[in-house]
């Protein structure tokens, strides 16, 4: 016995020469479509409904409150959220939420902004992994001068910052001679101020440092600046701020890959000077 596609090839042929066989080919072709489509529906997997109390949650990154931070000693001021995503540098890893604070070194002339705290385990010999008890360390204005003035250790790191903070450094430069050799003693004898340009604060000027091209080698240019940095000027007034912003984000809110957001930007930019 033929098969329904069978039957239905030999119809089509009749139908070729005979019309009454048009409609009989119609007629099984909607009932063979018909069976096909109840097959795939009774086989189709259907999602179950959620069951009550377990709807899906969307994430959300934190919410912050942005403070904003004045120093009449120095004459600045500067914003920045109240939290951000803390460093937990042990096992297993987990997200938290750290304050963020300004310690004041007026007497060098330096506010670091900086994490209150962050959590760390020392490493295993053998493995290389963070095994050992997890501590939580505070930052205090000692250990952020410590690190700010231990170079070598930034270096080994790739950066001249701490972890997690920024160091900002007010000076009195008076003219364009002073204006350079602050250059020159902060960032390498071959550095000098190559462009500047309006900031958003007016009389101040955003600095851009030459000397280094990136084909140099870092071990031999006299200008090793590879990292982000931000010096802004005020000739009239004879300021100057310098931070040193480092290569990676510093504060941030982070739940994945597609939920992440960077504040470094939006601090920087909201730096005044307070004449």
């Amino acid at each position: 016995m033929d098969n329904p596609l069978g039957l239905l090839n030999k119809l089509k042929n009749l139908a070729m020469t005979d019309w009454k066989y048009i409609l009989i080919v119609l007629i099984l072709v909607f009932i063979i479509n018909g069976v096909v489509l109840g097959y795939y529906l009774t086989k189709r997997e259907i999602a179950p409904a959620p069951a009550e109390g377990n709807e899906a949650v969307e994430n959300i990154l934190p919410e912050v409150t942005w403070n904003k931070y004045v120093n009449h000693n120095l004459g600045f001021s500067i914003e920045f959220p109240d939290n951000v995503y803390g460093g937990y540098r042990c096992s297993p890893r987990k997200t938290i939420q750290v304050l963020i604070k300004a310690f004041e070194d007026n007497e060098n002339g330096i506010v670091y902004i900086s994490q209150e705290y962050y959590y760390e385990a020392e490493r295993n010999d053998k493995s290389g992994k963070r095994t050992g008890p997890c501590e939580k360390i505070t930052y205090s204005l000692e250990s952020l001068r410590e690190k700010n003035e231990n170079r070598e250790f930034f270096l080994m790191e790739g950066t001249f910052r701490p972890f997690l903070n920024w160091a900002l450094q007010i000076e009195n430069v008076k003219n364009e001679d002073e204006l350079d050799k602050f250059i020159k003693e902060n960032y390498g004898s071959g550095c000098f101020a190559r462009d500047k340009k309006s900031w958003g604060q007016d009389g101040v000027y955003d600095i851009t440092i030459g000397g280094w091209d990136e084909w140099e080698d870092l071990g031999t240019t006299d200008c090793p600046v590879n990292y982000i940095y931000k010096i802004l000027y005020a000739p009239e007034k004879n300021k100057l701020m310098a931070v040193n912003l480092g290569q990676d984000c510093n504060f941030f809110n982070y739940l994945d890959t597609e939920f992440y957001q960077c504040y470094d930007e939006e601090m920087i930019n909201s730096f005044k000077f307070e004449f």
